[in-house]
């Protein structure tokens, strides 16, 4: 074990001296990552994402559906870039491309931020692999996804933008973050917030004029998505209570809570977010130089971001603050923590305060802590009895095999190669619509059927629905769509809505049930209100209306 300490140690110098074989490196590592998390095309956020560009590209599609109108609410320029791709039938290969070369820059971003830190090509190699698995804190976001988003898109820029941050490049970075804001300003949020909190820490030392220009670069170059956020809502201060309490229960529990005893996820969570804080400052507390201090700055940051996100979960729902998502926050600081976490192993060794036949058991249980709770309970084990590292090695390995086969129970891993979209049952309906019905046709859909690998109703069918579930994600950005949205729902799944506990799949059984609850008067009342030509339903659910398609999963029929 002590060998492949040296052997692992005299990689990690190779690839430092030959930027060929570093890169050739990173590749490999982005390759690896794509086969263990899969790669989906419009799945999960793309629900809205790829209808929202193909109403763009063709304004005839989807007439007079209102879900539409929160393309002007979403402010990103991200996708628009993409819409040239489409018009050429490129667009699935190139977001794949553009997904590659993302996760290629982001494992670069971490090897340069870890190297700039530690000055240690062990512990920059050792970084990039630990965060290859993934892990979570508060929120549950790995930092690696499963398709192309604009987030993942923007990540090692902001990454890259910290690198220069502590490389003393004082107006930069925030250029750099500005510019990033037309792309995806919700993560550049907690960026930005970071290095603007750094400097306040530091205000007596640096002055009150960094502020104020860092500031203003910062306004300048996001002022276009700025523009045309002021110029579409301004930003309410008065808590939206409803609005609030429906997203919460419906969908995003885990972005916004402490507990719940109805979605144990959301405590677990909970508790890998204050794990990785307690990991982190024991583990960051012996480095004293400008930088470190710079970081912990950050994560302090990080942590106040968080009561903020408490405070308005529970006392004060102002729009403002539910829409950034703060717990997202959580992915940068878990970030953080492996990158200490693999310095102070590496640094402990070197300086024999641990055996390097250790180093490997120590690496392998932070490679395996899905979260860091894990890592915690079996370095303390280590930390009371060194002499056990192999069963504290063998706990994190039992432990996240068992979290692989819960994902995989409940369909939360599923790796996958699909560059164009699975060819599911419901991807069948909804291409059958798309070439056999015309664009102002209205759907009667089942509005649960959405989810991380799974396509959305409107994404290939180019067509329109009643209500879907997924529209959620964007109500989150308006909540003035509510009041469209929850009547609709109350028609399509009456009664889902008041039994939602916070808890995604008992959630999406609730949808279902109340969907299928419907008789077939019922159904062809909805269709009359909604102006709805078509009703899709499992094949078990039989109603007496002429079947135009059906593919012994799903059944459309036409209503009279």
């Amino acid at each position: 074990m002590a060998t492949l300490f040296t052997k692992l140690d005299s990689f990690s110098l190779q690839l430092q001296s030959d930027q060929k074989k570093r890169h050739v490196f990173f590749v490999i590592c982005a390759l690896l990552i794509t086969t263990l998390y899969g790669y989906y095309f419009g799945t999960f956020d793309q629900a809205s994402h790829i209808p929202f560009l193909k109403k763009t590209l063709d304004p005839s599609l989807f007439p007079n559906d209102r879900f539409f109108e929160l393309r002007n609410t979403h402010y990103s320029f991200f996708w628009l870039l993409l819409a040239p791709f489409l018009h050429l039938n490129l667009l699935e290969i190139v977001m794949f491309f553009v997904h590659i070369v993302s996760i290629y820059a982001t494992i670069w971003g971490v090897w340069s931020l870890s190297k700039l830190l530690f000055n240690d090509s062990l512990v920059a190699l050792g970084s990039v692999v630990a965060l290859i698995f993934p892990h979570i804190g508060f929120s549950g976001f790995p930092l690696f996804e499963f398709s192309m988003l604009n987030r993942t898109v923007v990540l090692p820029l902001e990454l890259f933008a910290l690198t220069l941050y502590l490389r003393k490049y004082k107006l930069t970075p925030f250029i750099l973050l500005g510019a990033l804001y037309n792309f995806h300003a919700l993560s550049v949020h907690f960026f930005a917030g970071m290095l603007f909190f750094d400097i306040l820490v530091r205000i007596k030392k640096v002055g009150i004029g960094l502020f104020l220009r860092s500031l203003f670069v910062f306004v300048l170059f996001a002022s276009p998505v700025l523009f045309w956020k002021f110029g579409h809502s301004g930003i309410s201060l008065l808590p939206q209570y409803e609005w609030f309490d429906i997203l919460n229960r419906a969908v995003f529990s885990h972005l916004f809570n402490v507990y719940s005893q109805h979605n144990r996820v959301v405590a677990f969570l909970t508790l890998s977010g204050m794990s990785s804080i307690v990991l982190f400052f024991i583990v960051a507390k012996k480095y004293v130089s400008e930088r470190h201090v710079t970081v912990r700055n950050w994560f302090v940051a990080g942590i106040i971001a968080c009561v903020v996100q408490y405070v308005a979960t529970y006392i004060y729902p102002v729009p403002i603050l539910i829409q950034m998502q703060i717990l997202r926050i959580g992915v940068i600081m878990v970030v953080f923590l492996y990158l200490y976490l693999v310095a102070h192993i590496v640094k402990s060794v070197r300086e024999n305060h641990i055996p390097p036949g250790h180093f490997i058991f120590l690496f392998i249980s932070i490679i395996l802590s899905f979260s860091p709770l894990v890592f915690l309970f079996t370095w303390g084990l280590y930390t009371l009895r060194p002499t056990l590292i192999q069963l504290s090695t063998m706990i994190a390995i039992v432990l996240y095999s068992i979290v692989l086969l819960s994902m995989t129970h409940y369909k939360l891993w599923m790796p996958g190669f699909y560059i164009f979209p699975q060819k599911t049952p419901f991807v069948e309906v909804q291409l059958w619509a798309k070439k056999n019905t015309s664009k102002d046709a209205i759907f009667i859909t089942p509005p649960e059927i959405w989810w991380m690998y799974e396509t959305e109703w409107r994404v290939l069918s180019e067509r329109s629905s009643v209500v879907t579930w997924s529209e959620l994600l964007e109500a989150a950005f308006d909540p003035s769509y509510i009041t469209y949205w929850k009547p609709r729902f109350e028609d399509v799944a009456p009664g889902a809505l008041a039994r939602f506990r916070g808890n995604f799949f008992e959630n999406r059984q609730i949808i279902r049930n109340a969907y299928y609850a419907h008789s077939a008067d019922q159904f062809e009342t909805l269709g009359k209100k909604y102006k709805a030509t078509y009703l899709v339903s499992e094949t078990q659910y039989i109603f007496p209306f002429a079947q135009v398609f059906s593919n012994g999963v799903f059944t459309v029929y036409k209503l009279p």
